[in-house]
């Protein structure tokens, strides 16, 4: 199958203490692919969901302040483009506006493998079916120490392991009838 290029990418984090089952502790963000330098640049996606307020507390020059438990929100896709003047507009039926001070970029989570799949296939979906999904691995992960056997041990130390899960192979697989979330759960847990 010849490369389909994916509109979006969701990347996931892993922490050091990854395990095959989980639950694991990982960072799950969105970027719009080609979408800043001329096309070699990613640009983040947010989710309209809002983020506690308030967090800049040992920031120099600000006060204190109480921090806000932030709105849920619908969890639909902000793309930069619904982001003007420090407002941004979810695309949802209420056309809900959040300060974009206060939008939800990464989300930090501590899953099963399973439910970690099913959070990914649910975020894929969202995004129209059109997504590669990138994993990084920690530097002391298997993974990341295999490439340091491999690669050159300066050049290892720089970057984490990474495997890609390309939009061509998950087109490739669910059509001849496995579905997303078991294709996930099994790159998550190798």
């Amino acid at each position: 199958m010849e490369h389909v290029p994916a509109r979006y990418k969701i990347e996931v984090q892993f922490g050091k203490t990854r395990t095959s089952t989980g639950p694991n502790p990982c960072a799950v963000t969105i970027f719009e692919s080609g979408k800043r330098l001329g096309g070699d640049g990613d640009e983040l996606v947010y989710l309209c969901a809002e983020r506690d307020k308030g967090l800049a507390l040992n920031m120099v020059g600000v006060a204190d302040r109480k921090v806000e438990r932030g709105q849920e929100g619908c969890g639909k896709i902000i793309p930069s483009d619904n982001i003007r003047g420090g407002v941004a507009i979810c695309g949802c039926e209420r056309r809900r506006m959040i300060a974009s001070e206060n939008l939800t970029s990464t989300l930090l989570v501590n899953l099963t493998t399973e439910r970690l799949s099913a959070m990914v296939a649910g975020l894929f979906h969202k995004l129209g079916d059109n997504a590669d999904v990138y994993i990084k691995y920690h530097p002391q992960d298997i993974r990341s120490l295999t490439q340091t056997q491999e690669d050159q041990l300066d050049r290892a130390r720089m970057k984490r392991a990474l495997t890609i899960y390309p939009l061509a192979n998950i087109i490739k697989e669910t059509t001849n009838g496995a579905s997303l979330e078991a294709r996930l759960k099994a790159l998550f847990s190798a």
